[in-house]
């Protein structure tokens, strides 16, 4: 019995802790775009001689993407890029080969690469900066 209590008590914890912690995508957007004008990011046109080397999801509005020379850059979409989220990966739709505009690119998940999320702006971070936004929604660690 007393085993029960133990572990009932240890779960209500956890789960109470999981439930403070997580929030919905759309209260993510909304961190984002707070940062965004807290910081005072300034945006850019485009992103020359971009080689990607990698991505990472925050939402279904705001991703990161990573160069080949190690930076980052915070990327907004239109809208709402469905799944974007979830997605295993993702494709740069450009028209050049080393060269993001936000301007008439598109970014789509290979799950759906025919849905083109078109980008709206581009924010170039530090890893300060880089390593803030990926925090947003996550558990704080104790």
């Amino acid at each position: 019995m007393k085993n029960i209590l133990v572990i009932t008590l240890a779960a209500t914890v956890l789960l109470g802790c999981s439930a403070t912690s997580n929030i919905s995508l759309k209260e993510k957007d909304q961190a984002y775009a707070k940062y965004l004008s807290e910081e005072n990011l300034a945006g850019e046109d485009k992103i020359n001689s971009f080689r990607f080397k990698g991505w990472k999801p925050l939402s279904d509005k705001f991703l990161i993407i990573s160069a080949a020379h190690k930076k980052d850059y915070l990327i907004e979409t239109q809208g709402t890029c469905h799944d974007l989220n979830e997605s295993h990966g993702i494709e740069l739709n450009r028209f050049s080969n080393f060269v993001i505009h936000k301007e008439g690119d598109s970014i789509s998940t290979i799950e759906q690469p025919t849905k083109k999320c078109f980008i709206k702006s581009i924010y170039p971070l530090t890893a300060g900066q880089t390593e803030h936004l990926e925090s947003i929604g996550n558990p704080i660690q104790s």
